[in-house]
Parts: structure tokens; C-alpha cells; sequence
């Protein structure tokens, strides 16, 4: 038997879930609460095998509920379920540990299939989800590309990355200078070589170039 713990704060849409749920007779639905507090003390109580945890709710969130979760009990599969699509959430939530992200408007023998996959150790994804993901990644590789060829370009060393890295942080030749070793004549003389091989005219500059061609 899956044992599967549902936390939203829309009470009917949980039922809902809990009623897909019950359709299938190798899965226990039970109500794990309306916000992440609640689910946490649910998960102690009841130590689910599958989570499906919504992401907007009051006290505490899905995003730091499921990060709380995973911590505390790492074989706990929590699949993220929501109707937003935000690609920063989808991210988020993989980096957090999530197990799967899939939207709230699924078909009931599609989240059976979810819930099983999830648990056999699958990361589940709704293909609304995939295709989002696939879009970040395409614009991160030319994103990437690009940067690595304006480095080229300009014959940018690591050095001259952290540097401008430093920069960017508000730092002065001086705390450059005792962060990287190096003094802070040897500092100012090395902005001054960047600003001349990129052709600009001041620091500001050099860091809005940065940012701009994904550099830093």
C-alpha cells in the first residue's frame, strides 16, 4: 500500500485529490493539512511513502515546507502540485529536492501514475513542466555560449572574471586587492588594463558590460 499525504489549503480541491486517490485500491490518501507546518507534523505522525504538496499556502509555504520535509525525512517523495507554471518555482523546487512538479488540473489515472512513479523512485514531470524546463535550458546553453565567446573575445583570464566579480559587489581597489592577494596599485593597474582592452570608459561600465554579456 502507497501511503499518500495531500496538503492544500483548498479544501475541496483536496478532496477532490483524495477521492482520485482512493480509486485506486494499492494507494492510501489521507489529509495532510492546509500549510506546511501542518504537513510537517502529519509526515512525523504518519511517515507517507508519496507527498503532493501545494505551493501557495498561509503560515508556511510549499517551497519551505518540502525543504524542511526532504531534510528531515530524505525518502519521502514530495511531488510539488500546483496550477501555477512559473518557471522559477519549477527551479526552485528542483533544487530544493522535490521529486516531481505536476499542475492541479491532472487527470485522475495520470496522478495514479504520478503517485506510482514517484514512489518507485521516478522524477515525475507534467509535460506543460518539461517543455518550460527544456526552454530554460536552451536559453541558458546560448546564454553560455555567448558568454564564452565574448571571454574569448576579449581574452578575459579567471582573474580578470573575479575581478570584475568583486566589482560588481561594490568593492574598492583596496579590499580587491587584500581578498585576491595582490596590492592595490596592481588592482587599480589591472582595471585599468580591463577598461582598455574591452574599451570602456569607467568601472560602472565594466560592470554593466558584464552583466549585460552574462559574464558574471
Amino acid at each position: 500500500m502507497i501511503k499518500v499525504m495531500v496538503v492544500d489549503d483548498q479544501t475541496l480541491l483536496k478532496e477532490t485529490l483524495l477521492f482520485m486517490l482512493k480509486q485506486d485500491e494499492t494507494i492510501e490518501g489521507y489529509d495532510g493539512g492546509q500549510n506546511g507546518r501542518e504537513a510537517l507534523a502529519c509526515a512525523e505522525a504518519n511517515q507517507p511513502d508519496v507527498v503532493l504538496m501545494d505551493l501557495r499556502m498561509p503560515e508556511m509555504g510549499g517551497m519551505e515546507a518540502t525543504k524542511k520535509l526532504k531534510k528531515r525525512y530524505p525518502n519521502i517523495k514530495v511531488v510539488i502540485l500546483t496550477t501555477f507554471e512559473d518557471e522559477e518555482r519549477i527551479l526552485e523546487s528542483i533544487s530544493i529536492g522535490a521529486d516531481g512538479y505536476i499542475v492541479k488540473d491532472i487527470k485522475p489515472e495520470v496522478l495514479i501514475m504520478a503517485v506510482k512513479g514517484a514512489h518507485a523512485g521516478l522524477y515525475i514531470m507534467h509535460r506543460h513542466v518539461a517543455d518550460i524546463i527544456k526552454h530554460r535550458l536552451t536559453i541558458d546553453t546560448k546564454e553560455k555560449n555567448h558568454s564564452e565567446y565574448i571571454i574569448g573575445q576579449f581574452q578575459l583570464t579567471d582573474s580578470d572574471i573575479e575581478i570584475i566579480k568583486l566589482l560588481a559587489d561594490g568593492k574598492s581597489n583596496r579590499e580587491i586587492g587584500e581578498e585576491l592577494s595582490f596590492t592595490e596599485g596592481t588592482i587599480k593597474n589591472k582595471v585599468s588594463r580591463l577598461l582598455t582592452k574591452i574599451d570602456l570608459k569607467d568601472r560602472t561600465q565594466l560592470v554593466v558590460f558584464a552583466i549585460k554579456e552574462n559574464i558574471i
